[in-house]
C-alpha cells in the first residue's frame, strides 16, 4: 500500500477511490469523517466513553474491509461507513448485558455535566432532559437508530432505508411512530415542549426540541444544524 506523505490534493469522491490501496487516503477519509461517526455513537449511546470504543472499532472496520469496498462516491462512503457504524453499536448494546446501568450511568453523566460546555446535551432551558433519555431508552433499537439518523445527521428516509435495508416508505412511518412514541412518552412535559396539537406537517415544535437531545452544542461533538421540517402529521 503506498505510504507517501504527499497526497494530491484529491476531491472526495476520488479519496474514496485511492483509499482502497492507498493508508493516507483513508487517513484523510479517517479525519472527514471521525467526528460525525463518534457524535451518532454518541447520541445512541449517552456516553463518552463507549461512544468512543465504538466509533474505533468502526473504523478498525473500515480499514479491515477498505480495500474490498466497491464504492466510488462519497455517498457511497458515507452510507456504508454508518452500516458499520449501526451495526457495531447494535452488537455493543447486544453485548452489554448491563444495558439499563449504561443508560442510567448516561442520565446521571449528563446531571452532572449539567454546567459543563463539552456535554452534547442543551441544559439551559426548562426540559427535563434525564427524562428525555429514559423515553428514548423505550423506543426499540430500530427506532432509535432511524430517529439519530434523522435528526443528528439529517438524513433522507432513502439514504436511511439504504443503510439499514428499509424501504424509504417504511423508514417515514417508522420516524414518525417514534416521534409519535416519544410525544406520548414526554406527554406529562408537553406544555413544557411547546407542543401544539394543531400542527399539521412543517417544522414540529415537539421534533424541534427532540431534535436538541440529537444535535450537538457548538463546541461539541459535530457542530449546530438547522432545523428540519418535519413532513409528517404530528399532530
Amino acid at each position: 500500500m503506498p505510504d507517501s506523505d504527499q497526497q494530491p490534493d484529491l476531491g472526495i469522491d476520488a479519496l474514496v477511490v485511492a483509499a482502497r490501496t492507498d493508508r493516507v487516503a483513508l487517513g484523510r477519509l479517517y479525519e472527514a469523517y471521525y467526528e460525525r461517526i463518534l457524535g451518532y455513537c454518541w447520541r445512541r449511546l449517552n456516553q463518552r466513553l463507549a461512544a468512543e470504543d465504538v466509533c474505533s472499532e468502526t473504523f478498525l472496520s473500515v480499514a479491515r474491509k477498505m480495500s474490498s469496498f466497491r464504492g466510488t462516491t462519497e455517498k457511497d462512503f458515507r452510507r456504508w461507513v454508518y452500516r458499520i457504524a449501526t451495526n457495531e453499536l447494535n452488537a455493543y448494546l447486544r453485548r452489554s448485558i448491563r444495558r439499563k446501568d449504561l443508560w442510567d450511568n448516561a442520565v446521571q453523566e449528563n446531571r452532572l455535566q449539567g454546567e459543563n460546555s463539552s456535554s452534547p446535551i442543551h441544559h439551559n432551558d426548562s426540559v427535563d432532559w434525564p427524562v428525555v433519555h429514559q423515553a428514548i431508552r423505550r423506543l426499540s433499537a430500530r427506532e432509535q437508530t432511524i430517529v439519530a439518523l434523522r435528526l443528528h445527521e439529517e438524513m433522507s428516509h432513502d439514504e436511511i432505508g439504504r443503510i439499514l435495508g428499509m424501504r424509504p416508505g417504511a423508514v417515514r412511518v417508522t420516524y414518525s411512530r417514534a416521534i409519535h412514541k416519544l410525544r406520548d412518552l414526554l406527554s406529562s412535559n408537553i406544555t413544557t415542549w411547546s407542543y401544539s396539537s394543531n400542527h399539521k406537517g412543517g417544522s414540529c415544535p415537539f421534533e424541534r426540541r427532540v431534535e436538541r437531545f440529537f444535535r450537538p452544542v457548538s463546541g461539541g461533538v459535530g457542530a449546530e444544524r438547522p432545523g428540519l421540517r418535519c413532513g409528517s402529521d404530528c399532530g
